[in-house]
């Protein structure tokens, strides 16, 4: 028999029932903890031995009902005055048979024990007008405390709007806003304070100011929504496989072959975009894989798929070695603290060489079994099928080393993989379930976004009505477009989910708000000097949040010193007519990843002029607006020597000024070229030449040892003996990097 079950037959609620379980020295964990015999034989004697004392109680259970029953404040009065001579334990009997008859008598009998108890008198006053708040509230931070030293102490956030920093140090803030005036400072009761201004004004109370120490607490434990488990609850799970590595080695030919569907020929250029996520059988057991990015931009998703997983193979080419993306998808699944599979794939090539792989897996530590290592090395060839039985039994080994253990009857936790805006069916979400069991109709929250399940669609494409462990979905019903890497929890009603989610957007708008910076003269100056950078802005618009942010990402990595990408707006969804009026407004140029503009979009960009980019392939873009970039920079010159001539003699025309008889004595002359004279190797002009002839023509060209005659342009004083040289500016072509 299980706990619920015998809490029902006593007329308990299970709460009720567990806490006399845990009196009464019983181990019952939760309501649906089976009970043994023997345990079964000890509650009921318990129960009948309480059962004979609220028999003897009964006199004066019969006087407090009678007093309960009246309506007038006299009555009350008098059922108040009862407790002062009962003792607590008679008290809860009391209100054990109370509390059935009605919402008011409750009330009525909560007040009778909050007068004589403080800490009921504060439960009674949180509690009164319903039930229990379903969101644990953050803790407010104290004021003044004491420190070993005895000196007040204060401790607050890095920045502090007055109000609350007044709160704090118990003062009026217009004490503290009277005090700043007669310093020369007008702020407001919003107005955030500085540390070092927070520490002058504590001070003048002889109270020292500390910055608070801020704990990271999982979104879970904040709100309340982390369910433990008892080890009876927990079953077997899938293993969750996170495949990684370089760009085009093999990874989703390698999940291909894996699921016997054509992923590869679907994807742009060849390339995983996103993340996706599937499941398979080997051995009657399930397996799922997660399949991430190897391009360079995407180095959030190959994270999040490295956080989720519980092994993650490494995909290396045999022909190519080790490659930048090989070494980062190392460093996230250390990272992730979980064991690495090595797979040396593409081993049908002529060129193949896996001891090659082997030596350089060495330097990060990746150290075959043969060689004294711990980290398994499978020689495969997606394309052709060879030893994918190998890996998927050597993946099971290690899963089954790992133990993998979850509770599928609780309400479901999963994270979100990937998620976008669809035109058709509105925000839809990845999300591997870890915990639990998701169905259709039921309510959950995620990060910022929360909805109630419309659809979901496992990963071959099929409807299902619900959804267990380990195991991708695509989830129908957000209300707004979910962050990838958010954690789903499924959750009571929409009421609790709405809260939630409040309290979430109030947190980061405070966060926000904190990490502004404000002017300071410095800031000014800096604002001005940063005026000077030319700007490239963009629209970016995608299929999903995560190619948004690698595409984020990816593009401002490209920002100079000199030039940089603005990226005015970027989010998940097809081109707006929106996109179109924020760019014309703005001077924008719009980039669309694997979307298209609306037909009404694509009219007003040719009416206005906005130019709008689509593409499949993210390299593609980052090319592009590398191009744009680099056509953006200022151009730089470098010096080209021509040659150097000497003057020998200086004549006097009329009307024209000084001309000089020289001697090109190295390299050459042109009469377009720039020159500087030097007198005693020190320059004393620099110009350009007014004429440039030998004899009485003009020359194009005069080469050493050949005599000329020139003019100085806007220079009327050379002499004998000055040196002319003569040199030309060439453009040099810029690069951003």
């Amino acid at each position: 028999m299980r706990v619920h079950e015998l809490a029902k037959k006593y007329d308990k609620t299970n709460k009720e029932f567990l806490d006399l379980m845990k009196e009464w020295g019983m181990d019952g964990k939760s309501h649906l903890s089976g009970l043994t015999e023997e345990e079964i034989k000890a509650v009921t004697a318990k129960m009948e031995q309480s059962s004979a004392k609220a028999e003897k109680s009964e006199g004066k259970e019969e006087k407090v009902e009678k007093i309960v029953k009246k309506e007038n404040k006299a009555e009350v009065k008098k059922v108040k005055a009862i407790p002062a001579v009962l003792e607590l334990d008679e008290e809860d009997e009391m209100e054990q048979e109370i509390l059935g008859k009605s919402k008011k008598n409750k009330n009525k009998i909560k007040k009778l024990k909050a007068k004589n108890n403080p800490e009921e008198d504060k439960k009674f006053a949180k509690g009164v007008k319903g039930k229990k708040d379903f969101v644990n509230e953050v803790p407010e931070s104290k004021g003044v405390e004491i420190s070993e030293s005895g000196d007040k102490v204060v401790k607050i956030r890095e920045e502090v709007s007055l109000k609350e920093f007044a709160e704090k140090i118990k003062v009026n803030p217009t004490e503290l806003i009277k005090k700043l005036f007669l310093k020369g400072q007008m702020l407001t009761i919003n107005s955030p304070l500085s540390l070092e201004l927070a520490e002058e004004l504590a001070l003048d109370y002889e109270i020292l100011v500390e910055i608070e120490q801020e704990e990271e607490v999982s979104f879970g434990e904040v709100y309340n929504l982390e369910i433990g488990d008892s080890s009876e609850e927990l079953v077997e799970r899938p293993a969750i496989i996170t495949i990684m590595g370089h760009v085009d080695h093999g990874k989703t030919s390698l999940l291909d072959t894996i699921r016997k569907a054509n992923v590869v020929a679907g994807e742009a250029g060849g390339i995983t975009q996103k993340i996706g996520a599937y499941q398979v059988i080997k051995n009657g057991k399930k397996i799922t894989f997660i399949d991430t990015p190897g391009h360079e931009a995407f180095t959030e998703m190959r994270a999040r798929g490295a956080g989720v997983t519980d092994i993650a193979i490494l995909i290396v080419a045999a022909d190519d070695g080790v490659k930048p993306q090989t070494v980062e998808a190392i460093s996230h699944a250390k990272e992730a603290g979980v064991p690495i599979i090595v797979a040396v794939n593409k081993m049908d090539k002529p060129g193949a060489d896996p001891m090659r792989v082997k030596t350089e897996l060495l330097e990060y530590g990746l150290v075959a079994p043969e060689w004294g290592g711990d980290v398994d090395f499978v020689e495969i060839s997606a394309k052709h099928n060879q030893n994918i039985d190998e890996l998927l039994e050597t993946i099971l080994i290690h899963s089954e080393l790992l133990e993998l253990k979850a509770n599928p009857n609780k309400r479901a936790k999963g994270v979100v993989l990937e998620s976008r805006l669809d035109p058709n069916l509105g925000p839809v979400a990845d999300v591997l379930i870890q915990e639990g069991e998701l169905k259709v109709g039921e309510i959950f929250v995620a990060g910022e976004s929360y909805g109630k399940v419309r659809g979901l669609v496992n990963d071959k494409g099929e409807r299902v009505n619900k959804i267990g462990l380990s195991c991708p979905v695509e989830i129908l019903g957000f209300n707004t477009v979910p962050s990838a890497g958010d954690v789903l929890y499924g959750i009571m009603n929409e009421k609790q989910a709405k809260t939630i989610v409040e309290q979430v957007e109030k947190e980061r708008k405070l966060k926000d708000q904190n990490r502004k910076k404000h002017v300071t003269l410095e800031s000014i100056s800096q604002q001005m000097d940063d005026k000077k950078i030319k700007e490239l802005k963009l629209i970016i618009r995608a299929d999903s949040r995560g190619s948004v942010e690698a595409l984020r990402e990816s593009l401002n990595k490209l920002s100079t010193n000199e030039v940089a990408v603005n990226i005015i707006q970027a989010a998940a969804g097809a081109i707006s007519e929106g996109d179109i009026k924020l760019a014309e407004a703005s001077d924008a140029i719009i980039i669309g990843f694997h979307v298209r503009p609306t037909t009404k979009a694509i009219k007003l960009a040719s009416d206005v002029g906005v130019e709008v980019r689509t593409h499949n392939v993210i390299y593609h873009i980052t090319e592009e607006i590398e191009k744009a970039l680099t056509g953006m920079l200022d151009p730089e010159y470098r010096e080209l020597y021509l040659g150097r001539i000497e003057i020998k003699k200086i004549f006097k025309v009329n009307k024209v000024g000084n001309v000089a008889g020289c001697v090109v004595v190295d390299g050459k002359a042109k009469p377009d070229a720039s020159v500087r004279i030097l007198r005693d190797n020190v320059v004393i002009y620099e110009g350009k030449l007014a004429s440039l002839k030998r004899f009485q023509d003009d020359a194009k060209e005069v080469v050493a040892g050949q005599e000329c005659g020139l003019g100085i342009e806007n220079f009327n004083d050379i002499k004998e003996g000055d040196i002319v040289e003569s040199y030309t500016m060439e453009e040099v072509k810029r690069t951003l990097r």
